[in-house]
């Protein structure tokens, strides 16, 4: 970074917060009113009056701490916090870090306040934080940790360079020099033990921003100017780095604190360009990547409900980050998400300056799944309305301490309601809530004799295909285990958006070893209507977990024997039950096939299934007597094109798997997918056929169809057709000889070089 043009750039104060433009522009957008919007400023900026109101009425505040049970009560006018006393069970419990942000929290609503009214009621009360805060000795807990490992120091830097810039017209010149001196000397220079540190964790980078605006705060002070320098420019380093790695690198800690390190990013980046009108941070292409995790992670339903692989919660608070990557990005989707979960906060009337038109999910990203094979997630969802669903799956190599030992874990939302659940956030008290919430055997993976992963991360996404009908993916958590075993590949197959077909496939170094696949939830299990509690087996192949308003239909296809007993683990009750399912043990190489469909709770018929096996080829036949639809799915768990067929020969594929709908209306398209693979036929007619191996997937209509080709290197496909009279290729019409129809055969020939293909087809009517 150069810092001499920085600080020919620098705009006067106030520019960490806000500055005078953005006031006016706020104070303009109060006075507006869309009765089509359920976004109304004049009543957040009625909500941040009465919690500024609240703040210069306190003669004290509370800090909580839900998870150690203890309640701290905070004197003001400010004085340093004493040492607490870890609660039983933990060491060094940081209790500056809820402290310093509630300090923050006050000083930033008083901040803007201030700027609003330019009432001196808040000046003053913003002045007496600042003055107090510069007392303390220091703004670090532990005395002999210094500023390491902890994130009070971020949040009281952060708090005093946002009150000092918003009231330094106010202050006099011994109290800016008091300040500054507290900035400098008990903020930025404790942060120097994270120079050469260049680890994701999201403390590092909350600590590396604050240090920024820190800097940033105080760097046209003369007597400033050179010594903030070396902080300026290792932390633009650190967050430039930082940017570029995450989107190559795959350390992820959960939502939660992704959202913590995405915040801090886009506070330092926002304040960039504000202070500077420098938008080298705010517009890397990472901040186009961030939005897409949290939506394809969110839940459905009419409450914003969120993955919590990791250490993390349902319910995150990401209005900033969706107001400023909507504001400065011109994101249509972070638009949509803050008017359809608006909420009455500071950051919405703060940060929302600029509003893009709202779009939704299904119509901006066209398609309903998605992989992000860098961080080892995975998203197969069938929309974004209330009454869809969503199975979220998580083979990662990350092995930061927020993760767990949960790799090939799996899920469920549907119609608002988790079905099939994690845990969330580990407990870190020694004991059975530990073991269960940090432990495999309380996520939805696998134990080998009761026993679970050995190692965080080592897991990786090995294949996937996604489609608007047919889509799957494939992780690999063989090292997250001991020598016990060798290999360990889970494949999830979402079939038209209706269910899933999830394939296990395990090699043992011991043959007795017994493998326990584990399926979490919080609601009632039923067999045959009969509610299953702990202890209770099901001779079932079918079992339902049955919510207020969806269920979720587990149907064991292969291993008929496979055992099946409801457990709850001891001393983790409230965590809710688990169906284990258990192979018997005799053979080293096993296989578990389970059908998945997220229904309504009422829904009462089960899809009917039958399953051939032959070696390593599987024959799946589901039909749906609600829709009058008939699926076959064949796969070839060797992973190579070969041909196979179903039991009753009507699908034939030489692929690695191939999947064809048939309705019993004979109106209704037919379906297909296969992956990599040459051909797929049908009653012996052949649909499709390449010269190379290809994925391919769509629907064939009467009158119309449409495909989607992944063309792996150039080559010519076949498709049987009716006479189109109208073609697209990729929304286009082809290029000549592109594609050419064969009257005489009725089959369509495609010239493709590698690429991904949208075919569009319309027939001439007979």
């Amino acid at each position: 970074m150069d810092t001499i043009q920085l600080l020919k750039d620098l705009k006067p104060h106030p520019r960490i917060l806000f500055n005078d433009r953005e006031i006016t522009e706020i104070k303009s957008r109060i006075g507006m009113h869309d009765s089509a919007s359920a976004i109304t400023f004049g009543d957040i900026w009625e909500q941040v009056q009465l919690q500024a109101e609240k703040y210069l009425a306190e003669k004290e505040f509370k800090v909580a701490y839900p998870s150690c049970d203890v309640v701290l009560d905070i004197p003001l006018p400010l004085v340093e916090l004493g040492p607490v006393g870890d609660p039983p069970g933990y060491v060094d419990y940081p209790f500056w870090t809820m402290y310093s942000r509630a300090i923050e929290e006050r000083i930033k609503v008083l901040s803007f306040s201030y700027g609003m009214t330019g009432d001196i009621r808040y000046s003053s009360m913003i002045r007496e934080y600042l003055l107090s805060l510069s007392s303390f000795s220091k703004w670090y807990e532990f005395p002999h940790r210094g500023a390491e490992g902890n994130l009070s120091n971020a949040h009281f830097l952060l708090g005093v360079a946002i009150g000092y810039d918003a009231i330094f017209s106010t202050l006099s010149s011994r109290e800016k020099e008091t300040i500054e001196e507290a900035i400098f000397s008990k903020g930025l220079q404790p942060l120097e033990i994270d120079f050469d540190n260049q680890d994701s964790h999201n403390i590092i980078a909350s600590k590396r921003v604050s240090m920024f605006v820190g800097a940033l705060a105080i760097l046209e002070v003369p007597v400033y100017t050179d010594r903030v320098k070396p902080f300026l420019e290792n932390s633009f380093a650190y967050i430039s780095t930082y940017l570029d790695n995450r989107l190559k690198d795959p350390e992820i800690e959960g939502l939660l604190y992704l959202n913590v390190a995405a915040r801090h990013l886009l506070m330092a980046s926002d304040i960039l360009q504000r202070s500077a009108a420098r938008g080298e941070l705010i517009n890397h292409d990472y901040f186009s990547f961030l939005p897409d995790v949290f939506m394809y992670m969110l839940g459905t339903g009419a409450e914003a409900s969120f993955v919590n692989f990791s250490d993390s919660f349902y319910k995150l608070d990401i209005l900033y980050c969706m107001a400023v990557l909507a504001s400065n990005r011109n994101h249509p989707v972070a638009s949509w998400f803050i008017h359809r979960f608006p909420e009455r906060k500071l950051d919405l009337l703060l940060d929302f300056k600029k509003i893009p038109p709202p779009v939704e999910p299904e119509q901006f990203y066209k398609q309903s799944s998605k992989v992000f094979p860098v961080i080892g997630w995975a998203s197969l969802r069938s929309g974004w309305q209330r009454a869809d669903h969503l199975l979220a799956f998580n083979s990662s190599e990350s092995a930061k301490d927020h993760n767990h030992f949960d790799q090939n874990n799996f899920v469920l939302h549907a119609a608002g309601e988790w079905l099939i659940t994690n845990p969330g956030y580990q407990d870190y008290v020694e004991g059975p809530r530990r073991e269960f919430t940090l432990g495999t055997v309380g996520h939805n993976s696998m134990l080998v004799d009761g026993l679970g992963q050995m190692h965080r991360g080592r897991s990786r996404l090995v294949d996937w295909y996604t489609s608007e009908r047919f889509s799957y993916i494939i992780g690999d958590a063989s090292a997250a285990y001991g020598s016990e075993i060798i290999g360990w590949e889970r494949q999830i197959i979402h079939i038209d958006q209706r269910y899933f077909v999830m394939f296990d496939k395990v090699e043992k170094s011991m043959h007795e070893s017994e493998l326990s696949f584990l399926f979490h939830t919080p609601v009632s299990i039923h067999a045959e209507g009969e509610i299953l509690g702990p202890g209770d087996q099901s001779n079932r192949n079918t079992i339902r977990f049955t919510g207020e308003k969806a269920a979720a239909e587990i149907s064991v296809c292969y291993p008929s024997d496979a055992k099946k007993v409801v457990t709850k683990y001891p001393g983790a009750e409230q965590y809710g039950a688990c169906l284990q399912v258990r192979l018997k043990e005799s053979d080293k190489f096993q296989n578990l096939i389970t059908l998945i469909r997220p229904c309504g709770s009422e829904n009462k018929n089960e899809l009917s299934y039958e399953l051939s096996r032959s070696g390593p080829l599987f024959d799946l036949k589901v039909t749906d007597p609600d829709l009058g639809i008939t699926d076959y799915l064949l796969v070839n768990e060797e992973k190579t094109a070969v041909y196979q067929s179903s039991k009753d020969n009507q699908i034939k594929i030489k692929a690695e798997q191939g999947w064809v709908s048939l309705a019993h209306n004979e109106k209704t398209p037919i379906k297909f997918a296969i992956v990599n693979g040459k051909e797929l036929i049908m009653n012996e007619t052949v649909l499709i056929h390449s010269s190379e191996n290809i994925c391919v997937s769509g629907f064939l209509y009467e009158e119309s169809a449409k495909v989607k080709i992944e063309q792996l290197q150039n080559g010519k496909v076949y498709i049987l057709a009716a006479n189109p009279h109208c073609i697209l290729l990729n929304g286009n019409s082809p290029k000549e000889n592109q594609v050419l129809w064969d009257a005489e055969k009725g089959v369509l020939e495609i010239d493709l070089s590698q690429g991904i293909y949208e075919l569009e087809l319309f027939f001439q009517a007979v």
